[in-house]
């Protein structure tokens, strides 16, 4: 099973590079929309937790394509390399993880439309989208992550995917508490409406379809 986890990990981690690229290659050719910006100047705190994101992100995706791809090559001490579980049903969860993850993904990627960004959003006539997906999660993209990279873990077992992550997910935490204050002084009732109906990562009633709970109004968030 191992090279079909080994296959299965590189066409999910294609596909999520393609559709991340294609957005904002997109962005930026077609509407002039630059949709990564991350600056410190502003917000220290939230411009710092964004940089470690992405190199920690990075730094997650060579280790995991390299070990894939050249197992032979070790980059890392043998300690971080020890596999802490291996076993048939925790590659199956795994890899559930990674489907769910991939398809939280692909219907943030469709809801935010143009509203597409990485990093710090300092227009203030930023818009806030609630459909969606988003109506089930304030934060998808961050679910996304988490749901990745738990799946991961799972599938490898390997000790240095499970501290990548816990630290991302940590990251991304604080990360998500650094915007959501950002998001409440900009939209203000708005957004304090929809904090209101919506949990952070995962609005549980409203995955069943006999939750047919009120959707927030309001203007679209990210």
């Amino acid at each position: 099973m191992s090279s079909f986890l080994d296959h299965f990990q590189i066409i999910v981690f294609i596909l999520y590079v393609s559709l991340f690229a294609g957005r904002i290659l997109y962005l930026r050719w077609h509407n002039r929309v630059r949709a990564i910006a991350v600056t410190i100047d502003s917000n220290k705190v939230r411009g710092v937790l964004t940089i470690s994101l992405i190199a920690a992100i990075i730094t997650w995706f060579a280790v995991m394509i390299t070990g894939i791809v050249s197992p032979e090559t070790q980059f890392l001490p043998p300690s971080l390399e020890i596999r802490l579980i291996d076993s048939v049903q925790t590659e199956l969860a795994g890899m559930i993880l990674v489907i769910l993850g991939f398809i939280v993904f692909t219907a943030a990627w469709v809801t935010l439309g143009n509203s597409w960004r990485v990093g710090n959003r300092e227009e203030n006539d930023s818009e806030l989208i609630t459909q969606g997906i988003y109506a089930i999660s304030r934060n998808p993209i961050y679910l996304f992550f988490i749901l990745y990279l738990t799946g991961i873990f799972l599938i490898n077992g390997a000790l240095v995917f499970l501290i990548f992550a816990v630290l991302v997910t940590l990251n991304l935490h604080y990360l998500t508490l650094e915007e959501e204050t950002f998001l409440s002084k900009v939209h203000g009732l708005s957004f304090r409406d929809y904090c209101a109906v919506t949990n952070r990562y995962i609005t549980w009633l409203r995955i069943w379809p006999m939750s047919r709970l009120r959707s927030p109004s309001g203007h679209p968030a990210h």
